[in-house]
């Protein structure tokens, strides 16, 4: 099946972690792809996702209608402003989200056509193992009920 510009659907589909809010409302076009880029952008970056409250899907639920990023907590101080702006953007709830051919030539994505090569922080990398290891605990837990 193949959508046209324009296409809305209303079916709530998709994982909490990256899930947008206009899908829980139940009116979304393909620009709510937009917003699970940069929960995957803010995952890389932080190693945890932007809107998580453990196990709880309705609590991420409503963390996620009501937006609000933490670009304070380690190691969000130490990550370029470019990069927030990019997952600020990208984040944007509702009508107010750029196309994605914008965030394809946003400065950060764009420096001078390379990337920086600077190491991952290790609270990062551990947070990102944390993750990882939650999500397939959850999956086994899933298959065993």
């Amino acid at each position: 099946m193949f959508f046209k510009p324009g296409d809305t659907f209303n079916n709530v589909v998709g994982s909490p972690y990256y899930v947008a809010p206009e899908v829980l409302k139940n009116h979304y076009g393909k620009e709510c792809d937009v917003w699970s880029a940069g929960v995957i952008i803010y995952i890389l970056l932080s190693g945890v996702p932007p809107f998580w409250d453990g196990e709880n899907g309705t609590r991420i639920f409503e963390q996620v209608l009501r937006g609000e990023l933490d670009f304070v907590s380690e190691p969000w101080p130490s990550i370029s402003d470019s990069a927030k702006d990019l997952v600020r953007r990208m984040l944007v709830r509702d009508s107010k989200k750029w196309h994605i051919k914008f965030f394809v030539s946003h400065p950060w994505v764009q420096v001078d056509g390379v990337a920086p090569n600077k190491p991952l922080d290790s609270a990062v990398l551990t947070r990102l193992k944390q993750f990882s290891a939650m999500d397939r605990l959850k999956k086994i837990a899933v298959r065993v009920r």
